[in-house]
């Protein structure tokens, strides 16, 4: 097991207020437990809060592979390998006590103060191994789940479950979890990473988008939930009215999904207008030729996708399921439709693409939205404040869950 090298917490924190107490941050180490290395959402954003994390070392222990381990080691955090075995799977009971040993020791060798488990799939094995090593833990839920999963990954049984939206945690409150370990943490962005990204001839270039097209696009990993196959139906309603329409899909994922993605495009015959672009571990510039963005998900626990896309001016579309109601304000921020409602999906696009004045006004309003109320600083801020309570280095807060925003 290899040493951690890159530093540790500095030895005088900001002072920073805690309700209406002046607290000096809390020093300590934070491990940041994830299970997959594809990158989507909860990847982003586990890279910008380790990145952004002040007055705590971060730690990151994942699967040794790429794209995530190199993101997280080219901002200097270090990365301890250790493979998930699949909770509940026949196949992986051998290796579920071993890979709760082995986090265990890391917990304890590491002198690691808080566990912090970045989606609930792996909330098993890292409670489990937090209680042995007798320090406190959180739960990062960051998809609406249904109340089977939230009994079977054990959340009821954690300490802190951090919801990424209040959809998220009703569905918490709602399969039994105690409203008391409930703590309301909206996901945020970077908004210093965005300004550079405004090379559109470049990415047309690249992507052989002449300038006349007009493009849309969506972020996020191949997955059904996503409703690709409802946005690919959407492009061939579109291109009747609007031929010039060009869809660009960002992301990487599941294969399975992905040939069906592939065959539908075929048989829509919208091949000259969708374009699969495959990983990308930088999407603004990506999203800085698109006139509108959309996402078309079947379910959505808060949307991280939309935040980058609004912080960039673009107006969005969007389906109004689990989170997406509490990023996008319709009508103002961008507009909403009923999930799996490909014609609908059409429509709405098509207006914004015929409205240009609407749309860049919702644009605005929407970088407005982000930065008041969606900043990396902020959620940094909120989890700070957590630790020390966990540490007890800052009061306990009391309240209603749905007040903590």
């Amino acid at each position: 097991m290899g040493s951690l090298s890159q530093g540790t917490a500095a030895a005088e924190a900001p002072m920073r207020t805690l309700g209406s107490t002046t607290v000096t941050s809390a020093s300590g180490r934070v491990l940041f437990l994830h299970g997959i290395t594809s990158i989507g959402g909860a990847e982003r954003d586990l890279l910008a809060i380790i990145k952004a994390l002040r007055g705590f070392d971060p730690v990151v222990v994942c699967p040794c592979q790429d794209p995530l381990v190199s993101l997280v080691r080219k901002i200097g955090v270090p990365v301890i390998c250790m493979n998930m075995p699949p909770w509940r799977k026949i196949k992986a009971f051998p290796l579920i006590l071993p890979a709760m040993y082995r986090l265990f020791r890391i917990l304890v060798n590491h002198k690691i103060d808080v566990l912090h488990i970045n989606d609930l799939w792996w909330a098993p094995i890292g409670l489990a191994a937090a209680r042995l090593a007798d320090i406190p833990c959180i739960t990062h839920v960051r998809a609406d789940y249904a109340p089977r999963h939230i009994s079977r990954y054990r959340l009821k049984a954690g300490q802190i479950c951090v919801p990424v939206s209040k959809a998220v945690g009703r569905s918490l409150e709602g399969a039994g979890v105690n409203p008391s370990r409930i703590r309301l943490v909206y996901s945020g962005i970077d908004l210093s990473q965005i300004e550079d990204h405004q090379d559109v001839a470049l990415i047309q270039t690249r992507y052989k988008i002449a300038p006349e097209r007009v493009v849309i696009g969506a972020v996020g990993n191949l997955l059904a939930v996503k409703g690709y196959e409802f946005l690919i139906r959407a492009v061939a309603h579109i291109k009747t009215v609007i031929p010039s329409i060009l869809c660009l899909i960002v992301g990487d994922g599941n294969r399975a999904y992905a040939r069906t993605l592939y065959a539908l495009v075929h048989e829509l015959n919208v091949s000259d207008h969708v374009i699969f672009t495959g990983f990308c571990d930088d999407v603004y510039p990506l999203i800085s030729v698109m006139d509108v963005f959309v996402l078309a998900s079947t379910s959505e626990g808060f949307g991280i996708a939309l935040l980058e896309a609004m912080a960039m001016n673009k107006p969005v579309v969007a389906t109004s399921v689990g989170g997406i109601p509490e990023v996008v304000i319709h009508g103002q921020t961008g507009l909403l439709v009923k999930a799996k409602d490909s014609l609908a999906l059409a429509r709405t696009v098509s207006h914004l693409l015929a409205n240009p004045e609407q749309a860049a006004a919702m644009g605005k309003r929407g970088r407005e939205r982000v930065e008041s109320c969606f900043s990396i600083k902020t959620e940094i801020a909120k989890f700070e404040d957590l630790y020390a309570e966990l540490l007890g280095q800052a009061p306990l807060r009391t309240g209603v869950w749905t007040d903590s925003v």
